[in-house]
C-alpha cells in the first residue's frame, strides 16, 4: 500500500515511537496514555517536535498527538490491535516503513533517544508512566520559577496540587528517586 495524506516530522516521530517500543517490547501494550509519555520524555531529552505538553488528568499531555495517532491510523501508519474503543495497543502498520523512509535523515539523528526512551519505559503500566511524567512536569514548573535547590520539597508540593492523594508518599518518593538517579531530575 502507499501513504495517501500528507504526513510532517512529527508524524514520523510518532511512528518510529510505536516501532521502537514494539520491537524492544513485542507483548508491551502501548496505548495513547503510553504514547503521551514516551513522547514527552523525548521532548524533555532534546528530540525536536511542535508539540506542547500540559497537565491533563493523566498527567502531560498533548492534544495534538491524539490528533496525530487518529492521523496516522486512517492512513495505515499505525495499527490499534486492542479491538476495544476504551483501550488502545497501537502498532506498525503497512505504510510504517514508508513513512520512515521519507525523514530517515532526520529519524536518525535521534533514533539512539527514540529508542532509549522506548527501552526504559514501553514495559511500564500507564500508571506508573503517569507517576513519573507527573513528577518530571512538576520538577521543571517549579525549577522554569527560578531560585535554587533543593527542588524535591517545592516539587513534591507541586505534585501534590495536581494528583492530590492519588499517589502514595512511597510510590512519590521511590520514582523521584529515579529520575533523580536517571538525571531527568534534581535533587
Amino acid at each position: 500500500m502507499t501513504l495517501l495524506l500528507p504526513h510532517r516530522w512529527e508524524h514520523a516521530l510518532v511512528a518510529a515511537t510505536v516501532k521502537a517500543a514494539n520491537d524492544g517490547f513485542p507483548n508491551c501494550t502501548l496505548g495513547r496514555t503510553a504514547i503521551q509519555k514516551l513522547l514527552y520524555f523525548m521532548k524533555v531529552l532534546g528530540v525536536p517536535m511542535r508539540y506542547d505538553f500540559d497537565m491533563h488528568h493523566f498527567g502531560p499531555f498533548c492534544s495534538d498527538v491524539a490528533s496525530d495517532v487518529e492521523w496516522l491510523l486512517a492512513d495505515d501508519v499505525i495499527l490499534d490491535q486492542s479491538g476495544k474503543e476504551s483501550s488502545s495497543n497501537y502498532k506498525p502498520g503497512q505504510n510504517a516503513d514508508e513513512l520512515r523512509c521519507q525523514f530517515s535523515d532526520r529519524l536518525d539523528q535521534h533514533l539512539s533517544t527514540i529508542q532509549n526512551v522506548c527501552n526504559a519505559l514501553s514495559d511500564m503500566s500507564p500508571r506508573s508512566l503517569e507517576l513519573i511524567s507527573t513528577i518530571d512536569f512538576s520538577y521543571r514548573w517549579v525549577k522554569a520559577r527560578g531560585g535554587n535547590g533543593p527542588w524535591k520539597p517545592h516539587v513534591v508540593e507541586k505534585f501534590k496540587q495536581i494528583k492530590k492523594e492519588k499517589f502514595r508518599e512511597e510510590e512519590i518518593e521511590k520514582w523521584y528517586g529515579v529520575l533523580v538517579e536517571a538525571t531527568l531530575i534534581e535533587a
